[in-house]
């Protein structure tokens, strides 16, 4: 039979199953229970026993490969071919958004499987997405852009690779504890490196300023306090004017002074005085002074504990809120 139109006005139902009654504990019952029955039937329903496809054939040419398919229209039906979309649930004409919307779930063990093989993903969405499951897995690249918050631990079980640049533009603040149990090699220290432990040299690599091909490798000094110095060669004065951001920053107590005559020598030459930012020399020629000299002292702040009980840095006695401990206190490198 071939019709123009067919307007059902309660339910269709086609179903290749005769009509044995309504029993709703009989297995070959023809009318699906869950539509309703009689005067309870939902109207408008569609129910369908076997194969649905909705769109052209031609997406599925030889056999039927789900109970519901679905296809863009055919082309010979311009009218259905020229709409956007293939499959859209909308909520337009109804209440408010609701969690249960869309679903696609059941309870365990009854559970379904999900596959997506597409193009592209993309999600819109206005207040939040929400991901409960024991295990996530990804692989490929992941891009974020926007804040990103995390409640609750972390655990990584593997090894975690960055293979790019680690780019940081806010603050990153930690507040736990943090123990590692091996070293961390890095090839070219570039800044503050993460080791677990402080190395018994802390030094620092650059290329060779005339040698190409060569690099050079420096060694920073150690001592016992927070030392400062400023260093240079006088000639014809015997004063050395101390910088002026020196006053705050160093305990004048603490300054020492080398000093190293040059071109002939001059047992005589001395520190007279230090005062009003400048240290006064001394010497028997004093209209003909030439030296080298060198100024150290100590930066102010809290006495330094050179050696104390303890595990780790964290059990230092004193204040340490000026200090950055290599190995301990960052853990991140910086170009």
């Amino acid at each position: 039979m071939e019709v123009q139109d067919i307007h059902v006005g309660n339910q269709l139902i086609v179903s290749s199953t005769p009509d044995l009654g309504v029993l709703p504990v009989a297995p070959n019952v023809r009318d699906p229970i869950c539509l309703g029955v009689g005067p309870a039937a939902i109207p408008g329903s569609i129910y369908a026993s076997g194969v649905v496809l909705i769109g052209s054939p031609f997406s599925y040419p030889a056999i039927a490969e789900a109970a519901l398919m679905v296809a863009r229209p055919k082309l010979d039906n311009p009218a259905a071919a020229k709409l956007l979309s293939i499959f859209k649930v909308t909520n337009k004409a109804n209440l408010p958004a609701r969690p249960t919307d869309v679903m696609i779930l059941n309870l365990f063990p009854f559970l379904v499987g999900m596959t997506l093989n597409t193009a592209m993903i993309n999600i819109v969405d206005s207040v939040s997405i929400n991901i409960v499951t024991p295990v996530r897995n990804s692989a490929g690249v992941k891009q974020h852009a926007g804040a990103s918050g995390q409640t609750g631990a972390e655990v990584n079980n593997g090894a975690k690779v960055n293979s790019g640049v680690k780019v940081e533009n806010g603050a990153n603040v930690d507040n736990s504890a943090r123990t590692v149990a091996t070293v961390t090699s890095c090839p070219v220290f570039k800044g503050k490196t993460f080791t677990g432990y402080s190395l018994g040299n802390k030094g620092f690599d650059i290329p060779h300023p005339t040698r190409k091909g060569k690099r050079l490798r420096h060694i920073c000094v150690e001592g016992p306090e927070s030392a400062i110095y400023i260093r240079g060669k006088l000639k014809g004065t015997h004063i050395i004017d101390i910088p002026e951001y020196w006053q705050g920053l160093v305990d004048y107590d603490t300054i020492t002074v080398n000093l190293t005559p040059c071109g002939k020598p001059d047992l005589s030459l001395y520190v007279k005085e230090i005062k009003d930012n400048k240290i006064i020399l001394s010497s028997d020629h004093l209209t003909q002074v030439e030296c080298f000299y060198q100024v150290w002292g100590n930066r102010i702040g809290p006495e330094l504990h050179v050696e104390y009980d303890g595990e780790s840095p964290a059990d230092y006695p004193g204040d340490q809120s000026g200090h950055s401990i290599a190995g301990y206190t960052y853990d991140k490198e910086e170009a």
